[in-house]
């Protein structure tokens, strides 16, 4: 049952956060106040219902990565990469927790505070999760290596290493509020791209892992 459950929860997290990958990128910029209070007007409620399908996800987040460490440590024994790859997911993920209670006190708050909170409230979560970048890093890097040793197909050790690019270049949010390196849906220090590496390797490796044989199986 575990073999399944595990991978199943892999999906489900991918279904339940694909809706935030879509919603980033058309984010206002963080360097327009102006531009903020009319976003959150038009799309309070869209907001609202992507930030509850992410609380939500956090459950089989939380399935999906004890099942991952407990494969990796059976595959790499008692070393430090596993433990790299649990930490680094943990830490990345506390981090845009945060920071979508941030974006959903801003939601809640729309109406009695002035739009200027507002920003405030939406930028500071984004600039939150922005330190996080070298956690997705450790995390996919970690990942790759282990893949490459055997944990894996290879190509998910070669999908881990793009992941690790991506997320290099998402502490370039802290960086600016404007342009390419805004942290809210900059091209280069955005969280969509980071994001989006995460829930591909997690659907895929999930996939992967579900057409596997069962335990008993393979060891027949």
């Amino acid at each position: 049952m575990s073999h399944r459950w595990v991978p199943v929860s892999g999906i489900a997290l991918a279904v339940l956060w694909a809706p935030m990958a879509f919603v980033i990128p058309v984010l206002p910029d963080l360097g327009s106040a102006a531009e903020t209070g009319p976003f959150y007007r038009a799309h309070t409620d869209l907001l609202q219902v992507v930030i509850l399908c992410v609380s939500v996800g956090y459950l089989p987040l939380l399935v999906f990565l004890g099942g991952l460490l407990q494969r990796l440590r059976e595959e790499a024994g008692d070393g430090p990469l596993p433990w790299v790859v649990f930490a680094g997911a943990v830490m990345f993920m506390t981090a845009l927790n945060v920071a979508l209670g941030l974006d959903a006190a801003a939601a809640l708050l729309f109406d009695a505070a002035d739009s200027q909170t507002t920003y405030e409230l939406h930028t500071a979560g984004f600039l939150l999760a922005a330190p996080a970048a070298f956690a997705g890093v450790a995390f996919f890097a970690a990942l790759a290596a282990l893949c490459f040793s055997g944990a894996f197909t290879r190509w998910l050790g070669w999908l881990a290493v793009a992941g690790a690019l991506a997320n290099v270049g998402a502490v370039g949010g802290v960086l600016s509020l404007t342009g390419p390196l805004n942290s809210g849906n900059g091209l280069i220090g955005g969280i969509a791209v980071p994001l989006g590496m995460w829930l591909a390797w997690i659907l895929l490796a999930s996939v992967a892992w579900l057409r596997e044989p069962a335990p008993l199986a393979r060891a027949r």
